[in-house]
């Protein structure tokens, strides 16, 4: 079930990179193939998208409001798990992509992790993504986004995504800012440890909460 309730609460001025956006159109394509693009494409009245995806920069040209139809499109089409897993590979391929077109953050990340402990390396990482968020929500809050560490966790709080905004679900839906925490993580330490949405406004909580152990994942 989806409300329509992002328009009356992010202004519609307000844009996401072209990246984020080229990145989740070209995923898509991937998996589904041009056809099922354009279906998804149309259905979320992104026609504008067809044949002609946003440059490959981190300029912000891309409305807030056409990634929010994407989103909300993609739940209606293929409900919370099929969406869920483009996102998760969307989340990911945006740390990889990311990383690669800002050498410079990448490198800065790498000398300031260089011989320290793991879990320092951790909440480098997790502190230059709420930066970013920060940075991309074009908002004045202070507290929309924050971490928080406890002895066997890094908790992530998130409180304004689209994501999650205007979704009812039974599960959590933020799979793009999983992948993301995930991968960076993974970048960050050399190995994947585990991330877990434990709470998610879709599902009528107050915020979209995130949990990384600080445990290496073990070995299959």
């Amino acid at each position: 079930m989806l409300h329509d309730l992002w328009g009356d609460i992010v202004p519609e001025e307000i844009m996401a990179d072209n990246l984020i956006m080229r990145v989740f159109l070209e995923t898509i394509d991937n998996i589904i193939g041009p056809n099922g693009l354009k279906s998804i494409l149309n259905y979320a009245h992104l026609e504008k998208y067809i044949g002609q995806l946003p440059p490959d920069n981190d300029e912000k040209e891309i409305p807030i409001q056409d990634l929010r139809k994407l989103y909300l499109s993609l739940h209606e089409m293929f409900g919370n798990k099929g969406a869920r897993s483009l996102q998760l590979r969307v989340g990911r391929e945006n740390v990889y992509r990311g990383l690669e077109k800002r050498p410079g953050i990448a490198r800065a990340m790498q000398v300031a992790s260089h011989l320290v402990p793991e879990t320092t390396k951790m909440r480098l990482g997790l502190e230059r993504l709420v930066k970013y968020m920060k940075e991309s929500s074009n908002r004045s809050s202070e507290n929309l986004v924050e971490i928080h560490e406890e002895e066997d966790w890094f908790v992530l709080i998130q409180r304004e995504s689209i994501e999650s905004m205007g979704i009812t679900s039974r599960t959590p839906t933020c799979g793009v800012t999983l992948g993301i925490i995930e991968a960076l993580i993974e970048w960050m330490t050399g190995h994947p440890h585990d991330v877990q949405e434990i709470e998610c406004r879709a599902m009528g909580d107050q915020a979209d909460i995130f949990r990384v152990s600080k445990k290496p994942k073990k070995k299959d």
